[in-house]
């Protein structure tokens, strides 16, 4: 009975420990909730199997998911995100990242903080 209570007591003060942790790394993150228009200065890099890229505009960051692989951004170096067909428009639903030959629909959009943007642009760069 000695060690239930135990095992319990440890598994309770690890999610003690755990909670506050939790909610640091939901704040680093949260779903695009409307709309925005990114600037011509606005950067991208790929994430490692080309299923996401990271977006940077000024102070605004950004992780753009797709369903998949994503040849649009695989096979090229010049890529333009649009919405309805306007060009720089990146929506929570109905963006698409296009290259020459490819495009990709845009399944997630979230915007992230700066010091997660350096870290994963930091980790694709190795």
């Amino acid at each position: 009975m000695k060690t239930v209570t135990s095992t319990c007591a440890a598994v309770f003060a690890a999610l003690l420990l755990a909670t506050p942790l939790m909610a640091a790394e939901a704040k680093e993150s949260a779903a695009l909730a409307s709309c925005v228009t990114l600037s011509p200065q606005h950067q991208g890099t790929r994430v490692a199997g080309n299923q996401q890229i990271l977006l940077k505009d000024g102070d605004a960051h950004y992780r753009v998911g797709f369903r998949s692989h994503c040849d649009a951004i695989a096979r090229s170096s010049a890529i333009r995100i649009e919405t309805g067909g306007q060009d720089n428009q990146l929506c929570p639903e109905g963006s698409a990242v296009r290259a020459r030959n490819a495009s990709c629909a845009v399944q997630s959009v979230e915007t992230i903080e700066a010091d997660e943007y350096a870290r994963q642009a930091r980790r694709n760069r190795r």
